[in-house]
């Protein structure tokens, strides 16, 4: 009975009529968050914008047979779309400008740059559109690093020795009439002002045409390594030459023999007042009878600048060491001969330099070399 009074009364539904109007509410309010929101996704992903990237281009070509100059590193493309499109290709970059250059001839062209792996949902426009290319047959040759500098800058007193780099050899790459052009390959290298010590740089390369034209080619490696020995002022001093055998048989002496007795050292008084004589090592590997060498005499220590003459002709007689006796392996007649040039050796005018040496470093090898000597006198 009470139950069914309850149902009976109004303001039972007074309350429940309120109740659903709130959830009706609710639903209704809460559809208009969800259209709104994807509206404004749907906004998001039809607006439209552009921006413009900077791209490298790349060349279609054979590039083992042919060198291409004349064209931009990069190029700008401006691309336009959905902005979310844009932005992926903007982080992304998945695509490439490129010009097409593998039917042409060598010669010089105006190519039109086009795109690939774009997006086709995006616009595009390339600037510039085309490029002028100059297309010519590839050449590579090897060329001696020359060190240019100016000497102006050193400090007073100062000057420098031979300058050296590493490497002393590069690789060049170019178009073939630019490659013959080549008169050299330069390093400059700057000298501060009041330079007073040796110079060791990273310098850059370049190659001139023989008027000094730098010439457009691609030199391997780029830059070299530098080193300009700087000295303070220096005197130059005399010395003679001081002939040693380099390796060959312990079981022979060696007779060395030069019109030039003594070279010119250029440096600093100190390092000169060092040395009295010059030791010049002679390779004597495999020689077994007379024979004549060019050797290279090379600065001794770090103050010699210079030696003049660097290089000096040398003859190399060996001969062996038996039963306590060097026995000659040249001419039976040298015998004679030395028979000859001991009785007149107050007289001799010759600027002959004679040195005989052994690659034995015992003294019962110089006894017996003398010992010979001696016994060929007396015969």
């Amino acid at each position: 009975m009470k139950l069914n009074h309850f149902f009976d009364n109004k303001w039972f539904y007074r309350l429940l009529s309120l109740v659903f109007a709130v959830l009706l509410f609710s639903y209704v309010n809460s559809l208009g968050l969800n259209s709104s929101s994807s509206n404004n996704n749907s906004d998001s992903m039809l607006s439209e914008r552009s921006t413009t990237l900077k791209m490298p281009l790349s060349l279609n070509i054979n590039s083992d047979k042919y060198f291409v100059t004349g064209y931009p590193e990069k190029v700008n493309i401006k691309i336009s779309g959905a902005s979310s499109m844009v932005t992926a290709t903007t982080n992304t970059r998945n695509f490439s400008v490129y010009a097409d250059l593998s039917k042409l001839k060598p010669g010089t062209h105006r190519v039109k740059l086009q795109e690939a792996g774009l997006s086709r949902n995006l616009s595009y426009k390339i600037s510039p559109a085309t490029v002028k290319v100059k297309i010519s047959l590839r050449k590579t040759a090897s060329f001696p690093v020359q060190v240019v500098y100016n000497t102006n800058q050193l400090a007073n007193g100062y000057q420098v020795g031979d300058s050296s780099t590493s490497p002393q050899i590069v690789s060049v790459t170019g178009a073939k009439s630019d490659i013959n052009k080549i008169d050299r390959v330069e390093a400059s290298l700057a000298i501060p002002q009041g330079t007073d010590e040796t110079l060791v740089r990273q310098v850059m390369l370049q190659a001139v045409d023989n008027s000094g034209k730098i010439l457009n080619v691609v030199i391997s490696p780029e830059t070299v390594r530098v080193r300009l020995p700087i000295y303070s002022s220096t005197s130059t001093k005399k010395v003679p030459l001081n002939f040693v055998a380099s390796g060959g048989s312990s079981e022979q002496n060696y007779n060395f023999s030069s019109k030039t007795k003594e070279v010119t050292l250029e440096g600093t008084k100190k390092a000169l007042d060092k040395l009295s004589q010059l030791t010049v090592s002679v390779p004597v590997t495999g020689i077994s009878s007379e024979t004549t060498k060019t050797i290279k005499v090379t600065a001794p220590t770090n103050g010699v600048s210079s030696v003049n003459p660097n290089q000096v002709t040398v003859t190399i007689t060996p001969s062996s060491v038996s039963n306590g006796k060097a026995t000659s392996n040249a001419d039976s007649s040298s015998s004679t001969e030395t028979q000859s040039d001991s009785a007149t050796a107050g007289s001799d005018t010759s600027s002959s330099l004679t040195t005989s040496t052994s690659t034995s470093n015992s003294n019962s090898s110089s006894d017996r070399s003398v010992t010979s000597e001696t016994s060929s006198k007396e015969d």
